[in-house]
């Protein structure tokens, strides 16, 4: 057995306080019913609330797991009244559905279930009461998906010193250190941790920080406020990583920064609060060389970028001309940090509700372009092509027809990098973003229109497009979708709306005339285009160019005009609020 197998092996056997009865069930979890008996049994009052789930879905999660479809639903919405419900009982809430998700995990082996159970832990770990047990599980679940149980050690290690904790939680902190002995950290580290607890508010236990999942969500920027250490996990990071490129598209009102980084590196985000000068946002990257220019003129809401080379990292400052809201994640293949700011915050709820929307401003991105010429057709017919002849009958029938300001990301035959096109749409203020595309496939008889939002993928056809168009690995595709995978919960619902909308109006503008184009339904996937949009978005996949039918349509006025139409009326029926 490999190393790392046998480390992953050893924390989960270790992940909760019962061994024996947790190792009695059929499976190494068993079945959810044995995790919310057999968790923590120090506390009767945790197990009273575990044992009465928030929904009619909890008898869906004793015994056997439903389908993942069903499962998923059911942590999710225990989440959401998590969030919801204040003190032990939203806490308790977290847990539950923490448990949940990281049981899916070990049956599904997704890398992105694992990160959410671990925000999910940690959200109950605010609570006094669950503060020890959760954080324990967050450490120890973090650990083994990064296959390094010492990260497992020192979150133990945390529990068992903070003053809060109780008898029983100590006890199993003792005794799973004592299984860990082995990869118990340097003295160094050890007293940092103790500093830590020493110099905590009343003494508590301070909750770990979040992973790139809680990173993703929009957050209001508070001076002075750190959000610890990110860990990627794209892979092992490299002592040698070096910051190559830092990209600046600034606005007005919203900028991205976009810095590239050879390897995959741990990332601290925080506001520098030093009175009376204007906010400053930065981003650590440890382990990380620099040597290039020292600043970088942006203007708008960033003025500029200041990057040094410390010892045992880089800083990347933004100079803000106001406080703003911000969002960090990163993206691999290559690996990349994306930094994205802006005057507003996430929509209030109000503005979600069905009815007439406030739609001024439409963002419509050609797919492809320059030296990048996306799918070819069995005659070389050129996806770029045909995407930005699509957009250019859509845009004045939006204006003309709608009233509706209308941006292209690219209006000639340029490439534009994806990281860019989001920036363009969020400078934009759009309302709207809808990335225009041609589908492709292995089979030549490939037929069918469908449409994408951002989230995990469910399908293995639909990783392999999310590849194709990120060109990029469908595992990366995977991990990107899986870090955002928190994101803006009202955006996506609002996204996955318009694409039920654009398939409606793609399939009533196609039909009559190409009867036997099928509805190949919203499918999601993780497409770089999509990340960090702060507006509904989707992507069009408007037939497949790759058969000899479907290009030698994509030839014709008709059918691109038809394509076209589908944009505006759904744009149309968006805006009107069907």
């Amino acid at each position: 057995m490999r190393s790392g197998q046998a480390k992953s092996l050893l924390l989960a056997n270790i992940a909760f306080p019962s061994f024996r009865c947790i190792r009695r069930a059929s499976s190494l979890l068993g079945a959810a019913g044995l995790v919310l008996a057999c968790h923590d049994k120090s506390s009767s009052a945790e197990l009273s609330v575990a044992a009465s789930p928030p929904s009619s879905n909890a008898t869906a999660v004793v015994g056997a797991l439903p389908e993942r479809a069903q499962a998923v639903a059911s942590a999710d919405a225990w989440a959401v009244q998590g969030s919801q419900l204040t003190g032990l009982r939203g806490a308790q809430r977290s847990l539950d559905a923490a448990m949940l998700r990281e049981k899916i995990f070990r049956i599904d082996h997704r890398d992105a279930d694992a990160l959410e159970a671990i925000e999910l832990y940690r959200q109950a770990a605010r609570e006094t009461k669950l503060r020890c047990s959760a954080a324990i599980s967050a450490g120890l679940l973090e650990g083994e998906l990064r296959a390094d149980p010492s990260l497992g050690f020192q979150a133990v290690y945390r529990a068992e010193r903070a003053p809060d904790a109780d008898a029983a939680c100590k006890s199993r902190a003792t005794e799973i250190l004592s299984v860990l002995t082995a990869y118990r950290p340097s003295p160094v580290v050890l007293a940092q941790i103790d500093a830590e607890g020493a110099g905590s508010t009343h003494g508590a236990m301070p909750v770990p920080a979040p992973l790139p999942v809680a990173l993703a969500t929009l957050a209001s920027a508070q001076p002075s406020a750190t959000e610890g250490v990110i860990v990627p996990m794209v892979g092992s990071q490299h002592a040698a990583a070096r910051v190559t490129k830092i990209e600046r598209y600034g606005a007005a009102d919203a900028a991205r920064v976009v810095v590239y980084v050879t390897d995959p590196s741990t990332y601290r985000v925080g506001f520098l609060d030093e009175g009376g000068q204007s906010p400053r946002l930065f981003v650590d990257i440890d382990g990380a060389t620099y040597a290039g220019p020292k600043s970088f003129e942006v203007g708008g809401l960033v003025a500029r970028v200041r990057v040094g080379a410390e010892p045992n990292h880089t800083r990347v400052v933004l100079d803000l001309t106001t406080m703003a809201y911000r969002k960090v994640f990163y993206v691999p293949e290559p690996f990349r940090l994306v930094i994205d700011v802006s005057k507003d915050g996430p929509p209030r709820a109000d503005e979600l509700a069905r009815g007439p929307r406030a739609v001024r401003r439409v963002v419509l991105d050609p797919g492809h372009g320059g030296h990048d010429p996306g799918a070819i057709g069995p005659s070389g017919l050129r996806e770029k092509d045909v995407t930005l002849d699509i957009a250019h009958r859509a845009a004045p029938l939006i204006a003309r027809e709608l009233g509706i300001s209308t941006l292209l990301t690219r209006d000639s035959d340029d490439y534009v990098a994806l990281d860019e096109r989001t920036a363009r749409a969020n400078a934009f203020q759009a309302d709207l973003f809808v990335s225009i595309h041609c589908n492709a496939s292995e089979d030549s008889a490939g037929r069918g229109v469908m449409t994408f939002v951002l989230d995990d993928a469910r399908d293995p056809a639909s990783s392999r497009v999310a590849a194709r168009e990120n060109d990029s690995s469908a595992a990366a595709a995977a991990e990107l979708a899986g870090a955002l995978r928190g994101e803006g919960g009202q955006s996506r619902g609002r996204s996955s709306h318009f694409a039920e909308l654009l398939q409606r109006a793609a399939l009533a503008s196609l039909l009559p005339s190409y009867g036997d184009i099928p509805n190949s339904g919203i499918r999601r996937a993780g497409f770089y285009v999509l990340a960090g949009a702060r507006m509904p978005a989707v992507l069009f996949e408007a037939s497949f160019i790759s058969s000899s039918v479907g290009e030698t349509r994509f030839n014709t006025g008709d059918f691109r005009q038809k394509i076209a139409d589908a944009i505006v009326n759904a744009i149309r029926a968006y805006r009107d609020g069907l």
